[in-house]
């Protein structure tokens, strides 16, 4: 064999081990050694609900549609996020931006990006900003065109109609939310668009089509969604091959067991050494019934919800252990009930503002809910949420300067009013019950789906019950949810039990959804054409002034849902966030941070990740009497345990050592003082040299031994 062929044999081993290496780094199950050093003392314990549980990296789909972790603030971040009790915006991926009105009318906001990166070491670019928007046009939230001029700075072009005009109040804030944070937590690495590339290339090539979807008129849309159907089914239903490059938050990916997601902080992130804990895991529970026996006994770290998916008789059993802390504080929204102005009288003003004023619905949302759990409903009901107190303070104010007609009213319990209120309109009473005009006895239907939870149904019963109570006989019919859509538009209930206002946007008030949403297409909950007539004489549609962002539709709608109310607001929401002080001092205080948590729009877990601290850990030790004879089994309660399990996944062995904070019963047998010390370590360890690498080792060994076999034979 002659040396230039041994010098190509070896040139191409080193290139094999090469490609093989490069390769190797892109499969993160089999790459190289990492220890994780977890304990209580630099982890949070989450939790996700799934069934079946991911079991591994090839049963783990990154879509977000498709079970993919959904994190904004940790795992994907936004470029700009409110905070929602202040207002104020804070910087993220962005640093700064500026907005202009172009001479077209478009709205620019200028856009200039920090230097961070994806966990597998790829800048955060422009480009990125680009493909996410475009691809959120398929789910109607691309925010107009993204114009780049550099990796690091682009451009929104917002089209006449889509922002708010900058002259009203709180623009400037709106059109932030609008363009930096409402849909845009970026995620999609363009540069490593290999895994995205079969959507991004058809996206792009119907891109035309995406703008007519989301920006053309009544008729281009229609057109653009046959287009567009089989491009939007494919996009919610990708399985992108998983490869590092997910994320570009704080944390990242770095292993899935069929117990729990593992997060690990991600090196290129900007500010990544503000993040206290190293570790975040998130356990894979099956059922509700599994998370909170996990928070009652402290195996979770933190719990934020709503009020509504809390049984209240769980509480006092998660709240039993002496370090779980329960917060409550408002939230968004509320139950609602919603009136159907099918039923004729129902359609009269008068007979709705009557049956808000009939009923305490303080009291029975408190009973339902729990005394501290809920909150009384915003007055006056003007469709807005307490945290737009300028705006409140402003109509309030405005409507009162122009006469009693005007005023806004505060719908308080007032059964003496109901009454005026229903012999107006020619009601009458007669042994307990109210007739109609008509003579017929005034009867009505609550409608509540049957996955409502148990408050919600206790709550619907005892309205019921108080409008009884109050001559209105009334039943509770619970559907089945899944034909939500076909009660609605059959249209039989009177009432239907749901919610308001859960939606915030800073700046400017957002009507959604009462305002349109449910009283438009498909969901038009009252079945009205929401015409509004003004003391005026003048008139206006409710739901087309709710999407409009003007200061008179802005007054005109929140009139209309305060005199002219289609639904009552039954409760002020509230949120409840259940926190493990063990191993952690939380800000407690920060209310903002506990609001925002309930919402995936503010950059409340990124403010909380960064102001906890981790207790010094503590080393417990325990002596034993020493007897001289044990002849049964005695019961211990530890609040430290050590599990040690092997598994064995695709031919690897992972020893996992974890720690619980449950009480275990132990059968002890002893004849000498024992001494035990608490050990709150789990080490996790992948093998040092991975597959791939190991292949490509093998081959290269091949080469070699043919090429040394080669000679030899020569030689003979």
């Amino acid at each position: 064999m002659s040396k230039g062929l041994i010098t190509k044999l070896l040139i191409l081993s080193i290139s094999v081990l090469a490609l093989v290496t490069v390769f190797s780094s892109y499969v993160p199950s089999l790459t190289m050694a990492q220890t994780y050093n977890i304990t209580p003392y630099n982890t949070i314990y989450m939790f996700v609900t799934r069934s079946p549980p991911a079991t591994g990296w090839s049963t783990y789909n990154p879509n977000i549609f498709q079970g993919g972790i959904w994190w904004y603030g940790v795992y994907q971040q936004f470029l700009a996020a409110v905070n929602i009790t202040t207002g104020e915006f804070v910087p993220l991926l962005a640093d700064n931006w500026t907005m202009t009105v172009l001479p077209n009318g478009t709205l620019e906001v200028l856009v200039h990006l920090r230097h961070s990166g994806w966990d597998n070491g790829i800048p955060v670019t422009c480009w990125d900003v680009w493909a996410t928007n475009m691809l959120l046009g398929l789910v109607s939230a691309m925010v107009g065109n993204v114009t780049v001029f550099n990796n690091y700075t682009c451009a929104f072009m917002i089209p006449k109609g889509y922002y708010v005009p900058l002259t009203l109040p709180g623009a400037h804030e709106a059109n932030s939310f609008i363009a930096l944070e409402w849909g845009q937590g970026i995620a999609l690495d363009w540069q490593d668009s290999y895994v995205w590339e079969p959507i991004i290339k058809t996206a792009a090539a119907n891109y035309s089509w995406i703008w007519l979807y989301m920006f053309g008129n009544s008729t281009q849309k229609g057109e653009a969604a046959k287009v567009l159907s089989t491009l939007i089914h494919d996009y919610l239903t990708y399985k992108p091959p998983y490869t590092t490059g997910y994320s570009n938050g704080p944390y990242y990916l770095c292993d899935i067991t069929p117990e729990y997601f593992l997060l690990c902080k991600n090196p290129y992130y900007y500010t990544v050494n503000e993040f206290k804990p190293d570790y975040i895991v998130e356990w894979q529970y099956s059922s509700m019934s599994q998370v909170y026996a996990a928070l009652a006994t402290g195996k979770i770290s933190l719990w934020s919800t709503w009020i509504g998916s809390v049984s209240p008789t769980v509480i006092p059993t998660i709240t039993s252990n002496p370090y779980i802390k329960a917060l409550s504080f408002p939230a968004f929204g509320g139950d609602a009930l919603y009136f159907n102005f099918l039923n004729p009288w129902l359609a009269m003003p008068q007979v709705r503002q009557a049956i808000y004023y009939a009923v305490n619905w303080t009291q029975l949302a408190q009973a339902a809910y729990g005394v501290g759990y809920t909150y009384p409903s915003p007055m006056p009901q003007d469709g807005l949420m307490p945290y737009y107190t300028n705006w409140q303070s402003m109509i309030t104010s405005y409507f009162a300067s122009l006469g009693p007609q005007w005023t806004m009213v505060n719908y308080t319990y007032n059964a003496s009013l109901a009454t005026s209120l229903l012999e107006s309109v020619g009601f009458t009473k007669k042994n307990g019950v109210w007739y109609t005009p008509n003579g017929s006895e005034f009867t009505l239907t609550l409608y509540i789906g049957s996955n409502a939870p148990p408050a919600q149904l206790t709550l619907a019963t005892e309205i019921a019950n108080a409008l009884t109570s109050f001559g209105i006989p009334t039943i509770v019919i619970t559907y089945p949810s899944a034909e939500g859509l076909t009660i609605i538009k059959q249209g039989k209930y009177d009432l239907l039990f749901s919610y308001y206002s859960d939606i915030y946007r800073p700046g400017v008030p957002y009507y959604f959804p009462e305002a349109f949403y449910f009283l438009g297409y498909p969901f038009n909950y009252s079945h009205w054409n929401g015409i509004v007539t003004l003391p005026n004489g003048t008139s206006f549609s409710a739901p087309e002034c709710g999407t409009m962002l003007s200061l008179n539709c802005i007054l005109r709608v929140a009139w209309a849902i305060n005199h002219d109310p289609w639904y009552i607001q039954i409760d002020w929401n509230s949120g409840i966030v259940f926190l493990n002080t063990q191993y952690i001092n939380w800000p407690i205080n920060d209310t903002s941070i506990w609001i925002g948590t309930l919402q995936h729009t503010t950059p409340a877990w990124t403010v909380l990740l960064t102001h906890i601290s981790f207790k010094p850990p503590v080393t417990t030790t325990s002596t034993t009497t020493p007897v001289s004879t044990v002849t049964s089994t005695a019961v211990v309660t530890s609040t430290t345990t050590v599990v040690t399990s092997t598994t064995v996944v695709s031919g690897t062995t992972t020893t996992y050592t974890t720690t619980s904070t449950v009480p275990v019963t132990a059968t002890v047998t002893s004849t000498i003082p024992v001494t035990t010390t608490a050990v709150s370590t789990v080490t996790v360890t992948k093998p040092v040299i991975s597959t791939t690498l190991i292949i490509g080792i093998i081959i290269i060994v091949i080469i070699i031994v043919a090429a040394v076999a080669a000679i030899a034979l020569r030689r003979r």
